[in-house]
């Protein structure tokens, strides 16, 4: 069983994770979107970078739910 203090330090975890993903996501389509990759190419590109984004953003929501479930243990040690 987690302590709270567990649970918070996996939020926070997931929440820093989700922050780094969005930011770096946000970049490449920018490039893309700027003209670094043209044509064809560079839509199916930025088409695939915002499919990827939505399915993490869902990851990452879906985490915070299971976390959010989670009750922490009234006797567990923290380790």
């Amino acid at each position: 069983m987690a302590t709270q203090e567990e649970i918070d330090a996996a939020r926070r975890h997931i929440e820093r994770l989700r922050d780094e993903h969005a930011n770096d996501v946000i970049a490449l389509v920018r490039l893309v979107d700027d003209g670094a990759l043209k044509g064809e190419a560079g839509d199916r590109l930025a088409a695939d970078l915002r499919a990827w984004d939505r399915g993490f953003k869902d990851l990452f929501t879906r985490a915070l739910s299971v976390l959010d479930s989670v009750r922490p243990s009234e006797g567990a040690a923290p380790r």
